[in-house]
């Protein structure tokens, strides 16, 4: 199967399945989600719309070129690492508060109050712009499945950042019912969300050292 101005669509499709299986930020935080008092699919879907739409800014902009301007002035680019460094350690030292709160609150059976679709939405997409590293990625990612006979401009890039979009979508299904399924497990070991809490947070703070050092 081909479609005009990619060169070999099952290459890009496998390629995007590699990318999206390595643990992230990202999996973390819709992970979390969905098992958080309250959460559930529901909850899901709205952590992977905001997943999708952090992850749709950034191709633009990879598309836009903002990449290469970052490579000129690598002091601003800097700047955005650190940033989303810090945003993502906030969010992973949130988590871990919650899960310690609960514990004082008397465990599990006390649920969050005023989280929703809002909530969900923007701090999923707020941990996918706090990952600048995701940028560079899209830019040597892109070229590699151009085809420059039938390269069509815009429309070829709308093709490719639909079929990333939708490989991603459908990934973050499978996540919401892996963790829907773990969810009933919990719910026969009470303290298990406050431990997937403490966890997930203790991840996001080391992804942000990570990219707060890295090069």
């Amino acid at each position: 199967m081909t479609l005009p101005g990619i060169n070999d669509l099952w290459a890009l499709v496998l390629a995007t399945l590699v990318f999206l299986a390595i643990p992230g930020p990202g999996t973390i935080k819709l992970l979390a989600t969905v098992a958080e008092p309250g959460g559930g699919p529901r909850a899901g879907l709205w952590s992977a719309a905001g997943l999708l739409a952090g992850d749709t800014v950034w191709m633009v902009l990879a598309l836009a070129g903002v990449a290469a301007l970052a490579a000129t002035y690598p002091a601003a680019f800097d700047v955005l690492r650190y940033l989303g460094a810090a945003y993502l350690a906030w969010v992973g030292w949130l988590l871990i508060r919650h899960a310690r709160e609960r514990l004082a609150d008397g465990g599990p059976a006390h649920r969050e109050r005023g989280r929703g679709a809002q909530q969900w939405f923007f701090e999923s997409m707020l941990v996918s712009l706090s990952n600048p590293k995701v940028i560079g990625f899209y830019v040597a990612f892109f070229p590699l499945f151009i085809d420059p006979r039938t390269f069509d401009g815009l429309v070829t890039y709308a093709r490719m950042i639909t079929i990333v979009l939708t490989i991603a979508f459908l990934y973050c299904l499978w996540l919401i019912a892996a963790a829907q399924l773990a969810r009933r497990v919990f719910t026969r070991h009470p303290a298990a969300p406050v431990w997937l809490k403490r966890g997930a947070g203790a991840a996001l703070i080391g992804f942000a050292a990570r990219f707060a050092v890295a090069k």
